[in-house]
């Protein structure tokens, strides 16, 4: 299945480390990025085991909209299956919280 991240994914994803790099002396931009392709290359591999995740469990938001729960290098991102007209399916990823916050 193809899968789509929504903007909003993309802006915390770069929030949070862009906070990290000004926060953490020992980080550098090397490590974020290779980070960054990991987190990447995760989400395109979802599309291949997608409906094997369990539905989300703790963020209200989340379990009301149905969505399953992917957890990856210490995020932790929601998405849902989608059936297309042309019985195409996707997976959508709409949000992400790194497990520090996640509650």
């Amino acid at each position: 299945m193809e899968v789509y991240i929504d903007e909003e994914v993309h802006k915390k994803l770069i929030s949070f480390y862009q906070a990290a790099l000004r926060h953490h002396e020992a980080l550098n931009e090397a490590t974020v990025v290779n980070k960054i392709i990991r987190l990447y290359d995760a989400l395109d591999s979802l599309g291949n085991a997608a409906e094997i995740f369990p539905i989300a469990r703790l963020k209200e938001d989340w379990i009301s909209k149905g969505y399953r729960e992917f957890l990856c290098e210490d995020f932790h991102f929601a998405y849902q299956v989608y059936d297309l007209e042309d019985e195409e399916r996707i997976v959508r990823v709409h949000d992400v919280v790194h497990s520090m916050s996640y509650h």
